[in-house]
């Protein structure tokens, strides 16, 4: 049989195509995960790092939007950089997406292992971290593989679930708390001194993946009108979330017997305080969904990714291949998730704690997502310009997006970060100079 030239065109609605952008930011993973580190550098100024993360990236969204609103095609966040910046410059962006997506998906991974045997622990059970990180990345795998609309329900009804049992315990907290503002959180204080800046890079980390709506344009319904919606979107849900949540656990945390920065399963010990804690293990299964989904949304974008830099040349043909049962991108979405499962499993196996194995891949993902939102902001003003459509507004967006951007990628870099985060950025920039040669070699190859 001979297999289809590209994918399924018009299988995604704008509700699924939002579901994978929220799923990709996997909500979930901020108050489960990422508030603790986020609260020990800024303290009672966590929210403040959230209200500038989503403006931030509200910018950017605004720019991605410059494309999607007129064009559209697979993989298009790649495709967007290499028709505005050339091909050289596309090429490393869509090395640095497959950087960002796969240390994401790792990242997710070493969650998977810690609430899995969160889980397991509940019933009196234990499994090693890396039998629980095959055993997930194998499910998201054949997810992914059967098709990106059964992928794309499949996470929306897992972020749904972990989302609404979040719901109930922050309703619960500030039930208790009362009309009352909370004016502890009005004053800068508390935190690691300086910390601010770092923890707005932690509060990026938190959004990225809002874009991976953009990666669906060959698929998805009305993609001129369902894409552009989906990416502002899941940006302001996404931040209105997290400013909610985070101030509701620090409220709640002051009645705890350890600061919120000392917690490793926060939510947890709000269920025990408020006397919920029948919804303990609900909401270590909603962990488990959310990270999962998040998992699942980085393998089916990543693959997308790798499709269209194959159509183009800058990856090897057999990306580009499409299985002709359920018209994915099938080589691209199996290469990703054993990648990104033997990042997760050496690093497992070498004796790293799973909670680390998510905060080290998260800040490695964190330098490919602040190059691609730079380049994007760049294009998207180049974009305008050439179209002469370009207005000042059009500039003052751009502007502001990488203005905002300078302030996360100093703080990956000063003050020095303590090992192994301070050799990070020398891992990203081999990366890059290997994805460059590459594809030097490749176009000279191809000529």
């Amino acid at each position: 049989m001979d297999q289809p030239a590209a994918l399924k065109p018009g299988s995604l609605s704008f509700v699924e195509v939002l579901a994978t952008s929220v799923a990709l930011i996997g909500p979930s993973m901020t108050p489960l995960l990422i508030a603790p580190g986020m609260f020990a550098l800024a303290g009672n100024s966590t929210w403040l790092a959230y209200v500038f993360g989503a403006a931030m990236l509200v910018f950017v969204a605004l720019n991605i939007n410059q494309f999607a609103r007129r064009s559209s095609k697979a993989g298009s966040m790649y495709g967007y950089v290499a028709d505005n910046l050339g091909r050289t410059a596309g090429a490393l962006n869509g090395w640095a997406l497959l950087w960002a997506y796969g240390f994401t998906a790792a990242a997710v991974v070493g969650a998977m292992a810690l609430f899995g045997n969160l889980l397991l622990g509940d019933v009196g059970l234990h499994a090693p971290p890396i039998v629980i990180a095959i055993v997930v990345a194998a499910i998201a795998w054949q997810a992914a593989y059967r098709g990106v609309q059964i992928s794309a329900i499949v996470m929306l009804v897992l972020e749904v679930i972990s989302v609404a049992i979040i719901c109930i315990v922050v309703g619960v907290v500030l039930f208790h708390q009362g009309p009352h503002l909370d004016v502890n959180q009005t004053t800068l204080r508390g935190g690691f001194p300086g910390g601010i800046g770092l923890a707005l890079a932690f509060a990026m980390f938190s959004f990225v993946g809002f874009e991976s709506a953009t990666a669906f344009g060959a698929e998805a319904k009305n993609p001129l009108a369902a894409i552009p919606r989906a990416v502002i979107g899941s940006v302001i849900f996404a931040g209105t979330f997290f400013i909610v949540v985070t101030y509701a656990e620090i409220v709640g945390m002051a009645h705890a017997p350890q600061p919120l920065d000392k917690q490793t399963f926060p939510l947890g010990t709000l269920v025990d305080l408020f006397n919920i804690g029948f919804l303990r293990v609900p909401l270590t299964i909603g962990a488990l969904c959310s990270a999962f989904s998040v998992c699942l949304a980085c393998i089916t974008t990543a693959g997308r990714i790798a499709y269209a830099m194959a159509m183009e040349g800058s990856l090897p043909a057999a990306f580009a291949r499409i299985e002709p049962k359920h018209d994915t991108p099938n080589v691209a979405v199996t290469v990703i998730t054993a990648i990104t499962l033997a990042v997760a499993v050496v690093c497992l196996a070498s004796g790293i704690a799973p909670i680390d194995v998510f905060e080290n891949c998260g800040v490695l993902s964190s330098f490919g997502f602040i190059l691609i939102y730079a380049l994007i902001s760049i294009a998207a003003f180049l974009y305008v310009k050439r179209a002469g459509e370009s207005r000042w507004s059009d500039m003052a967006i751009s502007f502001l997006a990488l203005a905002c951007l300078i302030v996360p990628a100093v703080t990956l870099f000063y003050p020095v970060p303590a090992p192994p985060q301070r050799y990070f950025a020398y891992y990203f920039l081999a990366f890059l100079v290997v994805g460059w040669g590459w594809f030097t070699l490749r176009r000279k190859a191809i000529a």
